[in-house]
């Protein structure tokens, strides 16, 4: 079954990105096995933004394009034609999807706080959800990571691998399991922790065969973190 036809508009967006990402983007691709400048990277994402193609799924109050989400695939197609276009465009993995959550759940605070600098490109973020064994992988019912009430707060406690981008990175949603709190079942909780909180290591990095994701995949460990109500996601 042929798809229908994007919107004139979607299409335009679609055909500028592609584009942008093949006379601009890969000319400027860093050698295999190399990461992107960073000064290369953000005069490449000024190019992004004075060509109408910066973080398209971004809203547009924070400087994206505001696409919707069922017009994302043939434009983020057309950015990871490069591997460096996605970081270029502010649509890398896991930023996006963080915008995208922040978008539909945070408060009017933390969207101002943490998901207008993500998606302007002021900042990266990261998501800390998988463990070392036994610990969680894909399964939030398996997490190890603990949140604790406190007096108007939450302590965290607990060790993280494999999360993305977080050298560099600004702050961290982060995956924890709770226990039952007033009307609140047990279960995995998420927390916006700013990753200068005195209760988060970065620690050491973990060898993989992607480059192009800023920030690595490296453990993160959380020791008796300290973090207030309003750090709640959701």
């Amino acid at each position: 079954m042929s798809q229908p036809p994007l919107p004139p508009d979607v299409d335009d967006l679609r055909r500028r990105t592609r584009r942008f990402v093949r006379e601009v983007v890969i000319e400027e691709e860093p050698v295999p096995g190399e990461r992107l400048p960073q000064a290369t990277r953000v005069r490449l994402q000024q190019a992004a933004r004075e060509a109408g193609v910066f973080a398209p799924h971004a809203p547009q109050e924070y400087g994206g394009q505001g696409l919707s989400i069922e017009h994302w695939s043939p434009i983020l197609q057309e950015a990871g034609y490069s591997p460096i276009g996605p970081s270029v465009l502010n649509c890398m993995a896991p930023d996006e999807g963080n915008m995208h959550m922040l978008e539909l759940v945070a408060t009017d605070e933390q969207k101002r706080r943490y998901l207008e600098p993500l998606a302007r490109g002021h900042v990266r973020s990261c998501f800390g959800m998988t463990e070392p064994h036994p610990g969680a992988g894909s399964d939030p019912a398996a997490l190890q990571t603990t949140a604790s009430r406190r007096p108007g707060g939450w302590r965290i406690n607990g060790h993280k691998r494999f999360t993305s981008g977080a050298i560099g990175a600004a702050f961290c949603i982060v995956m924890a399991r709770t226990d039952v709190l007033d009307d609140a079942p047990a279960g995995a909780t998420m927390f916006l922790v700013d990753m200068t909180n005195p209760g988060v290591t970065i620690g050491e990095p973990i060898h993989t065969v992607d480059r192009y994701i800023d920030g690595g995949h490296p453990h993160v460990r959380f020791q008796d973190c300290e973090i207030g109500d309003e750090a709640v996601l959701g």
